[in-house]
């Protein structure tokens, strides 16, 4: 993250669409370039080898330079946007989770996890798949990974991701199960990944037992494509309290 916001700082002296900071990181280079100059000139003496190797060198470096700033205004151009959660709207890390998987190889599961994970919190997580993603190795990974942290990982197997009542009630078990288990309450669900009616159900199941809810706004590529970690956090979703009930 450090070093992510070094090279945002760095960025905007060569982002022309700042011109203060362009104009004082131009002055900046041609000051070190007429150093540079003059200190060859009092180390070699003006002569005219001294002025051929200066003009040779120029040539040559020349185009590093210009594929450099290139590269750096291309990489300014692509820059995307990272969401910053407020404090006040960000979830707890909770030892439960219940965490629908989508079939992206790059979606935000593991920017959600890891964010649970800190300071070891998350102790028990549910992955709600489909059986296209039960075939995918991302799920395999996703378990895997999860293990290495000492997390113990439910499957739950839904047969049909655009059924409502299906996901309701498997989100509904998986409830029941963290429950029943001390060290993996207080549980969360998110409803990031899946499908848009996997979304739904585990909401709902959520709201019948007044369990925290939350999402991740991750920010997309023009391509489509997910940008990993492009949120600081999860945000946690309040519902109006209307007196839930527990089944």
């Amino acid at each position: 993250m450090k070093s992510r916001r070094l090279s945002e700082f760095l960025a905007q002296f060569l982002d022309s669409r700042a011109p203060l900071l362009f104009i004082v990181a131009s002055l900046v280079l041609a000051m070190l370039g007429n150093a540079l100059y003059e200190l060859v000139l009092l180390t070699f003496g003006e002569q005219p080898v001294t002025l051929i190797g200066i003009i040779l060198g120029a040539a040559l470096i020349f185009p590093l330079l210009f594929w450099g700033l290139r590269r750096a205004i291309e990489t300014i151009a692509r820059r995307n946007p990272i969401i910053d959660i407020a404090p006040a709207e960000q979830i707890n890390p909770h030892a439960g989770l219940i965490l629908p998987v989508g079939l992206n190889p790059s979606g935000p599961e593991q920017a959600i996890l890891a964010w649970h994970l800190r300071n070891a919190i998350l102790r028990d997580c549910w992955l709600v798949v489909s059986p296209q993603v039960q075939q995918s190795p991302k799920l395999s990974d996703l378990k895997q990974w999860l293990m290495e942290q000492n997390v113990d990982v439910h499957t739950v197997s839904i047969r049909d991701a655009t059924s409502l009542e299906e996901v309701f009630h498997a989100a509904m078990q998986a409830l029941r199960e963290a429950q029943a288990l001390p060290r993996a309450l207080p549980v969360a669900v998110d409803i990031t990944g899946g499908t848009a009616v996997m979304s739904v159900g585990l909401a709902l199941a959520a709201r019948n037992w007044n369990a925290p809810l939350q999402y991740y706004p991750a920010v997309y590529r023009s391509d489509g494509s997910l940008l990993i970690n492009s949120a600081t956090a999860p945000k946690q979703i309040v519902f109006a309290s209307t007196g839930g009930t527990t089944p």
